[in-house]
């Protein structure tokens, strides 16, 4: 597997925290056009098709902490 950057692993952060294209543009200063790049690295990367696999592959490669269930 070809490693993420940091960047793409802060993307891959927010995608898991469930935010939109449009959220994470706002919140790290990108396009919209920009943060679908940088989706489409990280699908092709982690070899996933969806964001839900992206997350759940980042956990499974502990990019991101382990998912908390509702109310945790």
């Amino acid at each position: 597997m070809e490693p993420l950057a940091a960047r793409e692993i802060q993307i891959l952060s927010l995608i898991s925290e469930g935010l939109s294209n449009r959220e994470i543009s706002q919140k790290l200063f990108l396009t919209t056009g920009t943060v679908k790049w940088y989706n489409k690295q990280i699908f092709r990367k982690l070899g996933v098709s969806s964001r839900t696999q992206a997350a759940a592959t980042g956990r499974v490669l502990g990019l991101l902490p382990p998912s908390r269930g509702p109310g945790a």
